[in-house]
């Protein structure tokens, strides 16, 4: 087959692996023919231009900034996004018949490409990897007001929904949610979990090791890190308020590392200066080898939720914590069947509803006391991820899927 991925976050960055990276070339060593379609940021090249390996060529599309920016400069990329990549494809891709195209939501902007690309390739099969459900996402954690704008985006949201023949979502509340709220054919659902390439980390060195140790001060510490974006999403300050009740209980061997960037970074620091709190330390991105080391040597892994959400989000950092093999501590909305997924399904860590400190507490207190329940949670999300969350799996899936 010829396949096309269109994608705003493929990394640019060649040392970064991603999920989709993973699959694009899954697709290329199973013998396809392989065509991404990725936004160039301007801090990455100044002109669009194709990088060819082996069955997978990459054409990287010059289109502005879209990540790490405001508002206003994130919305007049998306506004022009679509013209660019239509233009691109025609001149780069133009003699190629594509006969399946995959693209992540959210891809309000990419509708407009996926349009015309079903004018062309009228043959081709067109998958929608369901990851966020925007706008009302946004709605929920008050990004966005009902309103001209939220209508535009929702009528955008229907219309990819329409047009793509597969939806692949996370969980079956998340395929429940979508055909509640929208009218979508139920055989164009599936399960399409989150995936990773299968690889072990490299372990540290002994020396490697204490560098580590030293450089982010976690000597004779209970390391839990949370990594990724710093927003709204998270609601990061429900741990605070966790951070504050140990160190008030005068447990002082716990380190947080808050690991990433986003637009809530400056907020939840100045939260933690204003309480004082010694056992929370934020840091920005660290290179993919490093952060991995880092969770390694964890304790625990963190995942936090907006209590606001109406939507059953499931958070890819999840799989990055299965892949190492470390026990969740989570706290989420009660929208999502996450709890499902983490105390039942794979059994892999401790669950409650954000806003709930006494039961974050416990569930905290529970981990840290008991290497014997943190060992066999990790040896189960390892488990999980070799069952359900390689690369290989969701290929398979997806193949199965189109075959029908």
């Amino acid at each position: 087959m010829n396949v096309l991925f269109l994608m705003l976050n493929y990394p640019f960055d060649q040392k970064r692996e991603h999920m989709y990276k993973d699959l694009s070339r899954k697709f290329a060593e199973e013998g396809h023919n392989v065509y991404v379609a990725a936004l160039l940021e301007n801090k990455n090249g100044n002109e669009t231009f194709v990088q060819k390996e082996e069955n997978h060529q990459i054409l990287w599309i010059k289109a502005g900034n879209y990540f790490e920016v405001n508002k206003f400069r994130k919305g007049l990329t998306a506004l022009f996004l679509p013209f660019y990549f239509n233009n691109a494809i025609d001149r780069h891709f133009k003699d190629i018949q594509f006969d399946l195209v995959i693209y992540p939501t959210p891809a309000i902007t990419l509708y407009y490409t996926v349009k015309k690309l079903k004018k062309k390739h009228h043959n081709a099969k067109y998958l929608l990897v369901v990851k966020d459900i925007f706008p009302q996402n946004a709605l929920d954690i008050k990004m966005l007001n009902k309103g001209p704008i939220y209508s535009f985006f929702r009528n955008i949201e229907k219309k990819i929904y329409s047009i793509s023949d597969y939806l692949g979502c996370m969980s079956n509340q998340n395929i429940d949610y979508l055909k509640l709220h929208n009218q979508i054919e139920t055989q164009k659902f599936f399960i399409l979990e989150n995936w990773s390439s299968v690889y072990n980390v490299k372990k540290p060195t002994d020396s490697e090791l204490q560098d580590l140790i030293s450089k982010y001060d976690l000597k004779d510490k209970f390391v839990c890190t949370f990594g990724g974006n710093i927003s709204p999403a998270n609601e990061l300050e429900f741990l605070i308020e966790l951070a504050e009740k140990l160190y008030e209980n005068n447990i002082n061997d716990v380190r947080f590392l808050i690991i990433g960037k986003g637009i809530a970074k400056t907020k939840i620091k100045d939260l933690i200066n204003k309480k004082r709190l010694p056992n929370v330390k934020m840091y920005d991105f660290v290179p993919t080898e490093e952060y991995d080391q880092l969770l390694a040597l964890s304790d625990l892994g963190l995942v936090n939720l907006n209590r606001n959400y109406t939507i059953p989000n499931i958070p890819s950092k999840t799989l990055n914590l299965m892949r190492i093999g470390k026990p969740v501590l989570a706290a989420t909305d009660i929208n999502t069947d996450y709890d499902k997924l983490i105390m039942d399904d794979a059994n892999c860590g401790l669950w409650c509803e954000t806003g709930d400190l006494e039961t974050y507490y416990k569930n905290f207190m529970s981990l840290k006391d008991s290497k014997e329940l943190r060992d066999q949670l990790a040896e189960n999300a390892r488990k999980y991820f070799e069952q359900f969350l390689t690369t290989d799996t969701a290929y398979k899936n997806i193949i199965q899927k189109i075959g029908e």
